[in-house]
């Protein structure tokens, strides 16, 4: 696969580095050498000087011999153009733009004269919202998400400590779970940066971050496990009010969640409470301990930095956390602080950029797997694979797919059965497999699941 990507920020970093895991010819175009040099030392692309929106660069990078074009720069209008170029007079058949303005997507009539060059749209921020929006839908969760059809969730949560599953080995929670439906993919120690997928013999102790996956018809059951017996407050609290905010307050509209917003410019807070009758929004400064306390961040079920300043969202999520947050998350736009917030209470990290990097990566990959998400910065994939007639996975046993630490078959959904933590079981036509593994081993994984030659079946 050839592919120019413009932009070598860390979005374009990120999807380079991605691509050239899996052996694409990249070349990247950048009017920044320094930002060039960084990305050519450390992977295998052509680094190509100049504008994203001239011909001859665009040329020199390839574009004519491509079968996508990945436009990530800071500037929307770049982006835009250099795809609109690419289609008009490279004939580039997949085309991908970056775009931060939630107004290109909250506007039908822009949105549709934009697909005309551009196949497929990502904003950092739309897909961190979504995140909060998951987080959301399940009070006391981390995250929760929809896969297999809508037949399973899998969903994040802080296990407490005086919970049912506190303090047990994976391999005795088959006792606990009477109904024997949840199965434990992930567990990350209480302040770790990272976390293991979990074998037999690993043991979850309160405050632990545990993914875990189950049946939708089992959600609250298996809530009931991790301590979530009662209903959690359905309040969010959210400390700015940018594109972010209006994008999870529309999306909240149609639901019973209760919000507050927190922002510090009186303008753009009038303008927010102006705009949706559906938030309570407050004007005050989200470092101030008395603006905190008047939302009642102590009652409400999570408190949400999401600024656009990395260092207010880290500050303010520690000041809330002090003053009796349950539950804390900030959005950050660089990762190099991401290892040791979780150790200073910051239950959920939302990185913009790694959101949008991850969704790029998924519409690469549509068709071959649906992903449906990725945990420490990208490196660990929950996906779902179907086992079509001819591919190699036909006939084979979950135990020959898995690998310790690498990679583990969580789930397999056949007609209208689900098999929980499957082992031993033969692979069939159909079957819908629901995976989690580590980065280094996806692409071994969708091997499996690829079409034998002819001369193999």
């Amino acid at each position: 696969m050839n592919v120019v990507i413009l932009g070598a920020g860390n979005i374009g970093y990120g999807v380079a580095r991605s691509l050239a895991l899996s052996g694409a010819n990249i070349s990247i175009i950048d009017s920044c050498t320094s930002a060039l040099n960084r990305i050519s030392e450390r992977i295998d692309a052509k680094p190509v000087l100049g504008d994203a929106t001239d011909f001859n660069v665009l040329k020199e990078a390839g574009l004519q011999e491509a079968n996508a074009v990945i436009a990530v720069t800071s500037s929307d209008e770049t982006n835009i153009v250099a795809c609109q170029i690419a289609a008009s007079m490279f004939g580039t058949g997949m085309k991908i733009a970056r775009l931060n303005k939630w107004s290109y997507f909250n506007n039908g009539a822009l949105l549709r004269n934009i697909a005309l060059s551009v196949n497929f749209a990502v904003s950092p921020y739309f897909e961190v919202s979504k995140i909060v929006r998951r987080n959301m839908l399940i009070p006391g969760s981390l995250d929760a998400v929809s896969c297999v059809g809508n037949k399973m969730m899998v969903i994040g949560v802080v296990c407490k400590k005086n919970s049912a599953i506190a303090n047990v080995p994976v391999k005795y929670i088959t006792s606990i779970d009477e109904l024997g439906c949840i199965a434990i993919l992930y567990i990350r120690k209480n302040g770790e940066a990272s976390g293991i997928l979990p074998g037999q013999a690993d043991v979850i102790e309160g405050n632990d971050i545990v993914y875990f996956a189950c049946p939708r018809s089992n959600i609250q059951y298996a809530m009931n496990l991790f301590g979530y017996a009662t209903i959690e407050t359905n309040t969010v609290v959210m400390i700015g009010g940018g594109d972010m905010c209006e994008a999870i307050i529309d999306a909240a509209s149609f639901s019973d969640i209760a919000i507050k917003v927190i922002e510090k410019d009186l303008k753009n807070a009038e303008l927010l409470a102006a705009k949706f009758d559906n938030a309570t929004v407050l004007h005050g400064d989200p470092l101030d301990p008395d603006a905190l306390m008047t939302a009642n961040i102590e009652e409400a079920g999570v408190v949400i930095s999401i600024t656009e300043d990395d260092k207010t969202n880290i500050i303010s999520c520690l000041l809330a956390k002090n003053l009796g947050a349950k539950r804390v998350a900030a959005v950050l736009n660089e990762v190099s602080y991401s290892s040791i917030l979780h150790s200073l209470g910051i239950n959920a990290i939302l990185n913009s950029r790694l959101a949008a990097i991850s969704r790029i990566l998924r519409y690469l990959r549509d068709g071959e797997i649906e992903d449906v998400l990725a945990l420490e910065d990208d490196e660990i994939y929950v996906f779902a694979v179907d086992a079509k007639d001819g591919c190699y996975a036909i006939g084979m046993s979950t135990s020959e797919i898995e690998s310790k630490n690498e990679v583990r078959v969580i789930a397999i959904v056949r007609a209208e059965e689900t098999l929980t933590l499957p082992r031993k079981i033969l692979i069939n036509v159909n079957d819908r497999i629901l995976l989690i593994a580590r980065k280094n081993s996806l692409d071994k994984i969708i091997t499996f699941f690829q079409n034998k030659p002819k001369y193999l079946r």
